[in-house]
């Protein structure tokens, strides 16, 4: 068996063992914006919730897939977390308003003081500041 090597590779001429270059599919691929990457923990900081939630919702289509660099997920885009966290949020017209109704205490004597703006009439909760609001006449 005779084999021509006429448009071989002069290392094939020679007598020398061609190896094949495997190249990576990644070998071009630009790397990422470092800045616009958040991890797992900054994501569950950023949306309030816990990882595993994140994770289960990635799971089921319901929030974005993390990004890849070659080959390995390396997170999310902030771009698409924030696209995410925003997708459903809407203004209201000042005529579209709904009125608050006033809070008021669930208990007669509250454990503990409501928040200043919380209640119309002021909450004690203690027998204590009630007596001292009642000396003090207020």
């Amino acid at each position: 068996m005779n084999i021509e090597l006429k448009d071989a590779d002069p290392d094939s001429r020679l007598g020398l063992p061609c190896a094949r270059v495997a190249l990576s599919r990644w070998v071009n691929e630009p790397p990422p914006v470092w800045q616009d990457i958040l991890s797992a923990h900054d994501v569950a900081r950023l949306t309030r919730r816990p990882t595993w939630i994140l994770c289960g919702l990635t799971l089921l289509g319901r929030f974005p897939n993390k990004c890849q660099y070659r080959g390995r997920q390396i997170g999310w885009l902030r771009s698409d977390v924030l696209a995410w966290m925003t997708r459903e949020l809407t203004l209201e017209r000042a005529d579209q308003v709904r009125e608050i109704p006033a809070r008021r205490c669930a208990r007669r004597r509250p454990l503990q003081p409501c928040l200043p703006l919380d209640c119309v009439k002021p909450c004690f909760s203690s027998r204590r500041q009630r007596d001292l609001a009642i000396r003090v006449g207020k």
